[in-house]
């Protein structure tokens, strides 16, 4: 069997299947634009943000209590009070930063509660 034979034989079978050739690279057509259409309108993963409730901007990392510790305050908050303030244990202990004075509290940004003497 020469080229030019079968290739007329190709031919013939193409011919005689051309409607079901037709369908079926149709059907592979509307796949992938719609598969390329899925992929350009899908929203971007975005990255997970882990917020640290610890760290409040403009103040150094949260201090845990120590022996020269005499004041408290809410990292949510701008009051500080004095440990012994009963006001001070309504603070959840994850939100609490310490400080040795009054004087660096307020350096920190906080006044001194009102609630509190």
């Amino acid at each position: 069997m020469n080229y030019k034979s079968r290739i007329t034989d190709i031919l013939k079978q193409v011919k005689e299947y051309q409607n079901t050739i037709f369908a079926v690279l149709i059907l592979v057509l509307v796949f992938f634009l719609g598969m390329g259409i899925g992929l350009l309108i899908r929203q971007p993963k975005s990255n997970t943000i882990i917020i640290d409730k610890n760290v409040k901007v403009g103040l150094p990392a949260q201090k845990t209590y120590f022996a020269g510790s005499n004041f408290v305050a809410s990292i949510n908050g701008k009051a500080y009070y004095p440990k012994e303030c009963k006001a001070a244990n309504v603070i959840k202990e994850e939100n609490r930063i310490w400080f040795e004075s009054a004087q660096k509290a307020e350096e920190e940004g906080y006044a001194r509660a009102k609630n509190c003497p």
